[in-house]
């Protein structure tokens, strides 16, 4: 058993969730400059989007992961949680930090392939735990500057 207090282990989770949200940052802003031609190959542009987007999604999954593990809830995280999306996050997740030697590996193609039904899983995951995390932080803030004692409540602790 842990003996890291639950206030930190949240803090820790931002931390990941940080990351992964500067990662998305990077992808939105080089993705933008990515056109269908030339080839995936001969665009560099379209090399360092997919870098971001891996490293984006890979992060995303680390969030999950610790979400789970630490038995945190949320109505909306939990429900988007409990779609089969999450599987192939995971697997993209393996596919990126354990090498792959085939390029095109079903591990990060099970998650392009879903196409946008898959992203605008990912966006939604994201901006619900930005929501949450915001809410988090600031009812931890706005207890420390009061003095007061913080509520007492099985989500935050």
């Amino acid at each position: 058993m842990s003996t890291v207090p639950q206030v930190f282990k949240v803090f820790s989770l931002h931390r990941y969730f940080a990351w992964c949200a500067e990662m998305r940052e990077h992808y939105q802003q080089v993705g933008m400059q990515v056109s269908p031609t030339p080839s995936f190959f001969d665009n560099p542009d379209a090399g360092r989007a997919f870098m971001y987007l891996s490293y984006w999604y890979a992060g995303l999954f680390v969030v999950c992961e610790g979400w789970l593990e630490h038995k945190l809830s949320d109505p909306e995280i939990d429900k988007l949680l409990q779609s089969p999306h999450l599987e192939k996050l995971k697997r993209f997740r393996n596919g990126i930090y354990h090498f792959q030697p085939d390029y095109f590996d079903k591990r990060f193609m099970g998650a392009l392939v879903a196409g946008e039904d898959f992203s605008e899983w990912a966006e939604a995951l994201m901006l619900a735990f930005a929501r949450y995390f915001d809410a988090w932080i600031k009812s931890r803030t706005s207890v420390a500057s009061s003095g007061a004692q913080p509520p007492i409540d099985s989500t935050f602790e």
